[in-house]
């Protein structure tokens, strides 16, 4: 009697950076180990502070994009060499994966489309977990890309329904291939003693008064997130009597590159140096979060942002714009306000509004942390994404002698 080889997933990770993305994927596998006993891999790119942990729940191969080489050349060689890049990654691949097969890869995603077309011969299936919408996805992949990378996909995971009409109404993947999965966060562990020590300690630390009324930002800095939105928002309220005491923070971005630069030039320009303060990309980001008393969520487009999910934890409701994503889907009625896309007045009325009535502010935070405990968590949306994986793994059963291990 044969017996069953263990099923073998690939996990393709473009980042091992405290992104929203890498991290839900960390905590997935976290999950997925105490689950199944199925032999797990990641392939990831580039180190990051997120790369130990990986390596701590299973087998961690490190990949470098050959695309960063390209770094080194002037503009004319990048371009006469761009077309061999293809040709240059496959060669890589063969290389760091020599003599290994998966029943399935698991793509974490759009940023790993040329991974998923070179690794497509190493597993009968492709399952794609797109966290983008269509900003996100042309700049990425490339338009002239998308349809040809897309087609031999097993099934998609879409985090948000934004997501999922992106994929069927623009790149006209099927419905019936995507499966809507949103995303989920681990809820924190602090008493309600440590929670206040934490909030006042960050207003210590920033030099802010501790009745000070906290906007909160998160993540990385550039015209996606809308950091520029955010500081206008911030100007407008700042210039308007009788909030004074409101303060601006984001948490996120790097030091002394393009994006920070230019934030920090428009805080001096617009006078905010006292009304706006930013800390680069910390781990220690659930002090900041119990020092927010609202969170601005300024993107242009995000499909469905954990910084949204994470500041509900911890009862801060979310201001957003509509037409921008994921953010209206959580939000709803009952969980902040949301403006008319880019309309930054509207925002910045949101704002003064929950400044304003701390009965309506609380109501909405109380629904934030009820939403995030009873639907966005790991033990909610886990045994989703592993029925996924089960029925990718299913429809290649009956051509391969692997068997699924529960």
């Amino acid at each position: 009697m044969a017996i069953s080889s263990p099923t073998r997933i690939l996990f393709l990770c473009h980042s091992a950076s405290l992104n929203g993305a890498t991290i839900l994927l960390l905590h997935f596998i976290q999950w997925l180990k105490t689950q199944v006993d199925w032999e797990i891999e990641v392939l990831v790119n580039g180190r990051g502070p997120l790369l130990d942990e990986f390596k701590s729940v299973c087998k961690t191969t490190i990949w470098r994009s050959p695309t960063s080489l390209l770094n080194v050349f002037p503009q004319d060689w990048k371009i006469s060499l761009q077309p061999h890049l293809k040709t240059l990654e496959a060669l890589y691949m063969k290389a760091l994966l020599a003599g290994r097969r998966y029943d399935l890869i698991y793509a974490n995603t759009g940023a790993t489309w040329q991974q998923v077309s070179t690794l497509s011969k190493y597993a009968p299936a492709l399952l794609w977990h797109i966290h983008e919408l269509e900003y996100g996805l042309r700049l990425s992949i490339g338009e002239d890309r998308i349809n040809h990378v897309f087609k031999d996909i097993t099934k998609f995971v879409a985090v948000s329904n934004s997501v999922r009409d992106t994929l069927s109404l623009e790149f006209s993947v099927p419905y019936d291939k995507i499966d809507l999965i949103h995303g989920f966060v681990p809820l924190p562990d602090l008493t309600a003693e440590e929670h206040q020590s934490r909030r006042q300690q960050v207003r210590i630390k920033l030099g802010w008064p501790q009745d000070t009324f906290v906007v909160g930002g998160c993540g990385s800095l550039g015209w996606r997130k809308g950091t520029d939105l955010f500081l206008q928002i911030a100007h407008i309220v700042s210039r308007t009597n009788s909030y004074e005491k409101v303060r601006f923070l984001w948490v996120g971005g790097g030091n002394q590159d393009k994006e920070s630069l230019e934030f920090d030039h428009d805080v001096r320009v617009l006078g905010l140096q006292e009304h706006c303060r930013r800390i680069i990309t910390t781990e220690e980001i659930s002090d900041y979060y119990c020092s927010m008393d609202m969170f601005a969520l300024t993107s242009r487009e995000d499909p469905f942002p954990l910084v949204m999910l994470e500041a509900g934890t911890y009862n801060v409701p979310t201001v957003c714009f509509a037409d921008s994503g994921g953010g209206p889907e959580f939000i709803g009625d009952d969980s902040g306000l949301i403006a008319p896309y880019l309309d930054i007045i509207t925002f910045a009325a949101h704002i003064m509004r929950l400044h304003n009535e701390p009965d309506l502010r609380a109501q909405f935070g109380k629904s934030a942390l009820e939403k995030v405990r009873t639907h966005y968590t790991v033990e909610c949306q886990g045994p989703k994404l592993l029925h996924s994986i089960e029925c990718c793994l299913a429809g290649i059963k009956e051509t391969t002698p692997y068997g699924l291990k529960h």
